[in-house]
């Protein structure tokens, strides 16, 4: 892991934790931080979780492996990495999301209940919860990072594509199953994605959709705040390495607010 200088916290790194962190503010490789080191959602951790908290134990393969090449439609459009940026720099992350907030794609019956992480100083980008819900990530630590619906910026949300250890749709769906995020890959420009927060809705209209490395992406641009309020969702697509449980993809969506 690549530390900068005392002055500024590493890059962000994708939820995962072994793997190479991405560049962010024109760092090095792993998912997102400033200046910095961000680690890409690996949306898996290394590929696979310790039974029992991580104390010990077998390993349990976070993803199946499911989602392959041949699922990917040619990119809808391209991230634009030369959008307008905020004049002046605002912490416009959430403090918290509550029990009936959502991340709602009305388009492929997607109604998924929303899960709290903080990217600390150290970059790292946690995984969400389970194979049903979509983490919404506080880039607080990290200035001009992120964004909340209502409040600005660009808000960052992630979730699983597959898995291969937890059952899906609330248990109902035994592993190896496709997870919450399957579907994101099939978005068009122009398709709607809603979230609510607190019973308002807030919603947004797809402007992009793209595969991009794991590894070598701009996610210092991906994660950065906008100018005009987004959203930004990411899961995993590409190659599956069956050793390491990992897709070498990370399936990119971004969204600007209607209206």
């Amino acid at each position: 892991m690549v530390i900068e200088t005392n002055s500024t916290p590493e890059e962000p790194q994708e939820p995962g934790g072994s793997r190479p962190p991405i560049a962010i503010i024109g760092a090095l490789l792993a998912v997102v931080v400033i200046g910095i080191i961000v680690a890409v959602i690996a949306l898996g951790g290394g590929g696979s979780s310790k039974k029992g908290g991580g104390n010990g134990g077998d390993t349990e393969p976070l993803h199946a492996g499911l989602k392959t090449d041949a699922d990917q439609p040619t990119p809808e459009a391209t991230i634009d990495l030369t959008r307008p940026t905020p004049t002046a720099i605002v912490d416009q992350n959430l403090t918290a999301v509550a029990p009936g907030d959502r991340f709602i794609i009305s388009k492929f019956g997607v109604n998924a209940p929303l899960s709290y992480k903080v990217v600390g100083p150290d970059g790292q980008m946690p995984n969400p919860d389970g194979p049903d819900d979509v983490a919404y990530y506080n880039f607080s630590a990290w200035p001009g990072k992120g964004g909340a619906p209502g409040k600005g910026g660009n808000a960052v949300f992630a979730g699983h594509v597959d898995s291969g250890s937890k059952a899906c749709k609330g248990g109902t769906k035994p592993p190896p199953c496709e997870a919450v995020l399957w579907d994101l890959n099939q978005l068009k420009v122009g398709d709607e994605i809603e979230i609510q927060l607190s019973g308002v809705s807030y919603k947004y209209s797809v402007t992009s959709n793209q595969p991009v490395s794991a590894n070598n992406a701009p996610w210092d641009t991906i994660v950065g705040s906008t100018a005009q309020e987004s959203i930004t969702i990411i899961t995993c697509g590409g190659d599956f390495n069956r050793d390491t449980h990992e897709y070498n993809n990370r399936q990119v969506v971004t969204a600007s607010k209607k209206g």
